[in-house]
């Protein structure tokens, strides 16, 4: 099977090839249990929430929620900046809380468009009234088109918790399940009532669901070497929802992959212990449109529109961003012995970030801070192929982000990622993978020397598919 662009030997023989398996409920018996609200009350909602997050933040004593009539005026005359907020708030947090606006919508009837349109109303709301600091494009960007990738996911995985002919614990234990994916839809339920109705009806849309989680040794090297890094225990989830080559036509999220990982506990390293950040990788990529073709000998063409959210974060880099582009795919005629997968993407970078050593020298004037990442649009392409075996898979990927300074330091980087994976098949749906990744940034500054730098990272985990 494919995930996150990996692949993974499972016990399903031939899983690049699987059916889709998915059950989409006919609309007319959606509508007649779950109708569609005005679109006046999702609006509503999101700007309930930011008006009780903004009371919470002023009665903690937060300086940006010091607000009222001459600041709200100030950000109107001001008008569209950037923040130097820190890199996990711009390139996870504000897509988190976008994610909540965005399901208030979905869960009250509407699709992905209009939904991202009402997450892009309440971020909008949020920026030029409930902050003393001028609205920042970066975070609309992130909020309203993050959250949306974020929370349509969060979407698809409540509805294959949610189970409406479940009673007593079960079903308590499902509505806390989707609850905690996603929250905008647990308060959606609440205020209908539909977290205790009772009906045999299928109302959810549900897709395949493949997958794996892991567990291993990870080690950010010095440079190009293989020692003297810093060395981690590393979880991961990769997931894979749907099926790419085995769908005619495309709506958003109709497959989508995500890869979480988090270090556990850092490992002594040569110079003592150097911890590195638990939260590790949250990445998102998803077909909005497209569709498949059968070739000659049960081979596949595909060509879509996808979505790419990434925040990668270790003690060497950080790269965030959301992009949005076309994409190709091919696979061959299944064969028992070798199969191959390929995809590749070009897409335009909405706003990304990346660290940079020259970016702590610009102060924020009206926060009297410097930022430590350098931020702004710009373009990213990735690659994928995939070799699968009988006794296991080759993996060998590319991602290239270009990032045009916005905010930082003025100039461009250039960043590269290189990520060939083994996997070996030990026992059934068990396996030992090995990981190597090669990272490259070039940084072209307007006021300082270009910069260029190399180092790689060494994986070795054991996991399961599922």
């Amino acid at each position: 099977m494919v995930v996150n662009g990996q692949s993974i030997y499972s016990s399903n023989a031939d899983s690049l090839l699987i059916d889709s398996g998915s059950y989409v409920p006919n609309q007319t018996l959606v509508q007649k249990y779950n109708p569609q609200s005005p679109l006046w009350l999702p609006i509503v909602e999101s700007i309930g929430l930011n008006l009780a997050l903004g009371s919470f933040n002023y009665l903690s004593g937060s300086e940006f929620a010091k607000i009222g009539p001459a600041t709200i005026k100030h950000n109107f005359e001001r008008g569209w900046s950037t923040d130097a907020d820190g890199f996990l708030t711009n390139m996870f947090a504000h897509p988190f809380h976008g994610s909540i606006y965005y399901n208030l919508a979905r869960s009250n009837g509407y699709n992905y468009w209009t939904s991202l349109a009402v997450g892009a109303i309440g971020s909008w709301q949020w920026e030029f009234f409930m902050e003393n600091e001028p609205p920042a494009w970066n975070d609309w960007i992130m909020t309203s088109y993050g959250g949306s990738m974020i929370g349509e996911m969060f979407y698809r995985f409540s509805n294959l918790i949610l189970d409406e002919s479940a009673t007593g614990g079960e079903r308590v234990w499902r509505e806390i399940g989707a609850g905690i994916f996603n929250p905008g839809r647990l308060f959606t339920r609440l205020v209908t009532g539909r977290v205790s109705r009772i009906t045999d009806e299928k109302l959810y849309e549900k897709r395949t669901l493949l997958g794996e989680l892991s567990i291993g040794g990870n080690n950010v090297a010095d440079g190009t070497k293989f020692k003297d890094g810093s060395k981690s225990m590393m979880f991961a989830v990769d997931v894979t929802y749907g099926t790419i080559f085995n769908e005619k036509k495309f709506k958003p999220f109709d497959f989508f992959r995500f890869n979480l990982a988090i270090n556990l506990f850092s490992m002594k390293n040569k110079e003592g212990i150097e911890k590195q950040p638990a939260f590790n990788t949250f990445r998102i990529y998803n077909i909005f449109y497209g569709k498949t073709f059968k070739m000659k000998n049960k081979a596949r063409f595909l060509w879509g529109i996808f979505g790419h959210y990434d925040f990668l974060n270790n003690n060497v880099y950080n790269i965030g961003g959301v992009s949005v582009g076309l994409g190709i795919g091919y696979r061959t005629p299944p064969r028992k012995s070798v199969q191959y997968a390929g995809i590749l993407n070009a897409a335009v970078l909405l706003m990304g970030g990346a660290n940079s050593d020259f970016a702590p020298e610009y102060k924020v004037e009206f926060l009297d801070s410097a930022r430590t990442y350098n931020m702004g649009p710009g373009a990213h392409i990735k690659m994928e192929n995939i070799l699968r075996f009988s006794f296991g898979s080759l993996y060998l990927g590319y991602s290239f982000w270009w990032i045009h300074t916005w905010d930082g330091a003025p100039g461009d980087e250039l960043i590269g990622m290189f990520r060939p994976q083994l996997r070996i098949r030990i026992y059934e749906n068990w396996y030992l993978g090995l990981e190597y990744l090669i990272y490259h940034r070039r940084g072209l500054y307007d006021n300082y020397d270009n910069k260029y730098m190399q180092n790689n990272e060494q994986r070795l985990f054991i996991g399961y598919g599922f």
